[in-house]
């Protein structure tokens, strides 16, 4: 008889154990998931002015920002950098300010949108990654330096 409960119980441990792990898996599947990366773009591009030998030329710049690489981090980057001609005195650059909702934490980074005429391309410039934590933020971005804004670029996103 003892060996008999003693078969049970074995069966039910094992039983539990693989239960576990199938609700361990799940929840570690379920958690990769969440924590995929998303880019979302600007809801509101920026809109600004510069000029060249008094040309005035208009730019509209769509900014983005990418979540769940890395929990509580947001990396923002450009979705269309403005092609360089070599002629444009615009400059290269705008001011990202943002403030988490969840949190309260706030913060401010100046951004290249394009490459300077040290490197001239049509390319975009790498994303610059910026702690901001988890929760729900919104972003504002303007024209830093010489261009004027005319419309500042307005994002709002949830950072994992």
């Amino acid at each position: 008889m003892t060996n008999d409960v003693t078969r049970r119980a074995a069966g039910v441990v094992g039983r539990l154990g693989f239960a576990g792990v199938m609700a361990g898996a799940l929840l570690l599947e379920q958690q990769a998931v969440a924590y995929a990366a998303e880019t979302t773009t600007f809801q509101l591009p920026l809109m600004e002015v510069s000029q060249s030998w008094g040309v005035p030329a208009y730019f509209t710049i769509f900014m983005t920002a990418t979540v769940g690489d890395e929990p509580g981090v947001t990396s923002f980057g450009v979705a269309n950098p403005p092609a360089y001609d070599g002629d444009h005195v615009l400059d290269s650059a705008v001011r990202i300010r943002w403030v988490n909702l969840s949190t309260g934490a706030t913060g401010m980074i100046d951004m290249p949108v394009r490459e300077t005429a040290e490197q001239p391309c049509t390319c975009a410039p790498a994303s610059i990654p910026v702690r901001t934590g988890a929760g729900r933020i919104v972003a504002l971005a303007t024209a830093d330096g010489v261009a004027a804004n005319v419309s500042s670029g307005l994002g709002t996103f949830t950072a994992p």
